[in-house]
């Protein structure tokens, strides 16, 4: 067999097919068949980087969630630290792809290796670009917290575990009440990005996953 000379290349095209057919029929209807037939590759191919649906799909879970939030904190010179923040939340938040993927994946959820790849992805990709934001706003001002990679872990754990509907069985008003307090929270840390239109945002995408 020839050698994949872009496996990176693959790879995405892999990712980006999958990811549009879990949206598009959901995880549990999409077969490893439906991907290859979209791709018009061998099963062989993709066996060679993927083993299963599954991996797939935490592949997606570990890279996918940062890739947007790279762009804006690129895209976003002309604010301060904070302000870049508070952009960021709600892009995130207001996602709709992000929002059927989140919902898609719900059944998945009481999968320890699932779960463990959140976690992962959040702490590889997510802290990292959180800390780089909250050092320039200790900079510019506008944000005054000391440790900025222990702020970063803390808040980005609580909002992607402690404050996720598809960890655990929570209850709308519980999700709520966490809303707030982790906006008095991080309000005490020296990071107060919750404002009105992020606290909005997060509300309405719970709201979402709870249809």
């Amino acid at each position: 067999m020839a050698r994949n000379k872009h496996p990176e290349k693959t790879i995405k095209q892999i990712l980006s097919i999958s990811y549009r057919l879990f949206l598009e029929k959901g995880y549990e209807q999409t077969t490893i068949q439906d991907i290859i037939n979209e791709l018009g590759m061998s099963k062989g191919a993709i066996y060679h980087h993927f083993k299963s649906k599954e991996e797939i799909l935490h592949a997606i879970s570990d890279k996918g969630n940062y890739s947007n939030t790279i762009e804006l904190y690129k895209n976003h010179n002309h604010l301060n630290a904070l302000q870049k923040l508070k952009k960021i939340i709600c892009n995130e938040f207001d996602n709709l792809e992000k929002k059927q993927f989140n919902k898609s994946a719900i059944s998945l959820t009481e999968n320890p290796k699932f779960v463990s790849t959140l976690l992962n992805g959040t702490m590889k990709y997510g802290v990292p670009i959180f800390q780089n934001l909250i050092e320039e706003g200790r900079k510019d001002g506008s944000i005054s917290v000391e440790d900025s990679k222990s702020a970063s872990e803390v808040i980005l754990l609580l909002n992607n575990v402690w404050l996720s509907p598809m960890i655990g069985q929570v209850s709308e008003e519980d999700l709520e009440r966490r809303i707030l307090y982790l906006k008095k929270l991080t309000e005490l840390m020296g990071i107060p990005f919750m404002d009105e239109e992020v606290v909005n945002a997060i509300n309405s995408y719970l709201k979402s996953i709870f249809k």
